[in-house]
């Protein structure tokens, strides 16, 4: 499974905040026109024409933004980084305090506009990151090192000296190690599924950027000139470390403090504490698949039993919705954001129509209610479809339906139909009023068909079905856990010539199973994580990558399917079926941990 992400195009959410950074960098631009520089710029004859030339691109971008709602994607970029290098131009080579600042709009204007990166871009950023990151501690570190001496010297001279030195870092390696640090952290928490504040580590780290560049310019860089200061006049008097003032020491504690803070966030970088913060389980609520690859409207409904509702969903495009063979259910992403699977029932060869039957559980957790809510017109995203449930090739067929469990089987069986095949029905429910589509199936197929009313007709006699089943006859169950687990029992004994194929409305029981701690590696990014006891891998993996797909956390989609390249998985999932168990090339890691302590995974 690949969880690298493409370049995705612009968007109108994305084109709003762009369009406000870019608004606010040209009045900035403006305002530096008017004031006069706060430090004398190091290209006087260039400064002013920069800044409008700045200030024309950033208002000429904004309009462009403004009267074209879907510009062309290269010339928009194009635009965006011609801003983004002529205004850390003015800031560090013609040397302008407004323009260092203004980065801070420009460049996540255009990780706005920009998107989603591609995997080879992000590993790009991440890399500059990390550099500028590691080169930041060093100089921060350095510095300290320096003030150290400089207080403690043993004569003046060396005092100043070292002042003098650590000016010269302050003015020309600081600043560009703690800018490019900043920016390219910007940059990965817009373009990447991160964020900038969606976990606690990564809030921290913005905390501690902001807080040292604020006391850097606040008053660090005042206190390190006036202690250099005063090495000087000391030194042409014969004055003696011991004479400096408060400035000396803030210069040191102050350089310090940002040194030790840095080395804090290197370990926040590695150690991820914390999880999610308030407004990351906000953001991802609704996301918990990604984004919907496809929007769908709901163009009918009808009511197929009591408490059930059949839905009728159509692209909401002209690009109509992908393929699909009986057996495959999809993930519907619903207004509110809730994540819900569901088995499609219609024809597989209506390319531009999927049809689900949703059972309305009351004491659910509120999707099957939403969903009942929903009227014609509505629009709601759509995963997949996935197939965990293939129709296979056998001699003759057995189905064994609980409920809604039917959904899955009214496909099979009418290709099965279609080929002139050998099959039944066994069908249970509370009611015949409550049996989605029992009256037509056996209305269709009365020879083929055994509906099994729970108020009327007594359990069915498991036992005895798969006894006078043909030898390599495929039973497939779908329906209620205690119906799986009886077929599941039931069938090693008295029909172990056929093949068995469950799909779980839950995950089934896991009690009595024992967790122990492995390391998990990624492959593609080299990364090596720890997970412990008491969390899952997948959590463990969202740590590292927020991109990897999820959605029912249980193991019963299989969503979250992902590639094995070395070590033996310890599948606990309801996706494979007994004789898949042993396959060491995939992963469910929602709930699969590994057997041994390493796995490595295609990530």
């Amino acid at each position: 499974m690949s969880v690298g992400t493409s370049a995705e195009p612009r968007t109108a959410a994305a084109a709003r905040p762009a369009r406000a950074l870019l608004i606010a960098f040209c009045c900035a631009a403006l305002l530096a026109l008017v004031v006069p520089p706060v430090f004398p710029p190091y290209l006087p004859t260039v400064h002013r024409p920069l800044w409008v030339v700045l200030a024309v691109l950033s208002a000429g971008l904004a309009l462009w933004l403004t009267v074209r709602p879907a510009p062309p994607r290269p010339v928009t970029l194009a635009l965006g980084w011609s801003l983004v290098v002529l205004a850390l131009a003015q800031a560090f080579a013609v040397g302008d305090l407004i323009a260092m600042f203004g980065t801070w709009l420009v460049v996540p204007a255009l990780a706005l506009l920009a998107g989603r990166v591609r995997p080879r871009t992000r590993k790009a950023l991440v890399a500059a990151h990390v550099i500028a990151a590691a080169c930041w501690v060093g100089v921060a570190v350095a510095i300290s090192a320096m003030a150290f001496v400089a207080l403690t010297a043993a004569d003046i001279e060396t005092s100043r000296v070292a002042y003098e030195l650590m000016a010269a870092f302050d003015i020309t390696l600081l600043p560009w190690c703690n800018f490019a640090t900043f920016l390219t952290g910007l940059a990965l928490g817009i373009t990447t599924p991160w964020g900038l504040v969606r976990y606690y580590w990564l809030a921290a780290k913005l905390v501690i950027a902001v807080a040292i560049l604020v006391m850097a310019f606040g008053f660090l860089h005042n206190a390190l000139e006036t202690a250099a200061a005063q090495a000087a006049v000391l030194a042409d008097i014969g004055g003696t470390p011991a004479d400096l003032t408060a400035a000396a020491d803030v210069a040191l504690w102050g350089f310090a403090a940002s040194a030790v803070s840095l080395i804090g966030a290197v370990l926040l970088s590695l150690y991820k504490p914390g999880g999610t913060t308030r407004w990351g389980r906000k953001s991802v609520t609704g996301k918990r698949v990604g984004q919907p690859a496809h929007a769908a409207v709901v163009t009918g409904t009808r009511m197929v039993a009591d408490g059930t509702v059949d839905l009728t969903l159509r692209a909401a495009d002209d690009d109509g919705l992908p393929p699909w063979e009986p057996g495959a259910h999809i993930d519907v992403v619903l207004p509110s954001g809730r994540v819900r699977q569901f088995s499609l029932h219609g024809d597989p060869a209506d390319a531009g129509c999927y049809r689900i039957a949703v059972l309305k559980e009351p004491r659910g957790r509120g999707g099957s209610l939403e969903i009942h809510q929903l009227r014609v017109g509505d629009r709601v995203g759509i995963r997949g479809p996935r197939n965990n449930f293939p129709l296979v090739d056998a001699v003759s067929y057995l189905f064994v339906a609980g409920g809604i469990g039917i959904t899955p089987f009214l496909p099979m069986i009418r290709r099965l139909q279609a080929r002139g095949a050998d099959w039944r029905l066994v069908y249970r429910g509370r009611s015949l009023a409550t049996m989605a589509f029992a009256q037509e199936l056996r209305h269709r197929y009365p020879e083929r068909v055994t509906l099994l009313p729970a108020d009327t007709r007594a359990r069915p006699d498991i036992a005895a079905l798969l006894r006078e089943a043909a030898p390599g006859v495929a039973v497939y169950c779908c329906g209620p856990t205690e119906l799986l687990d009886a077929v599941t029992a039931t069938m090693a004994v008295v029909c172990p010539h056929g093949s068995l194929h469950l799909e779980r409305f839950a995950a089934s029981a896991r009690d009595g199973v024992e967790n122990t701690a492995f390391d998990a590696e990624l492959r593609r990014t080299g990364v090596v994580v720890r997970v412990p006891e008491d969390r899952t891998l997948l959590s463990v993996l969202r740590d590292v990558d927020p991109a990897v797909d999820l959605s029912c956390e249980d193991g019963v989609c299989g969503s979250c399917v992902t590639r094995v390249l070395a070590g033996r998985p310890d599948h606990r999932d309801d996706v494979l079926g007994p004789g898949e168990r042993q396959r060491t090339d995939i992963i469910y890691p929602c709930v699969s941990r590994a057997h041994g302590q390493r796995i490595v995974l295609d990530i």
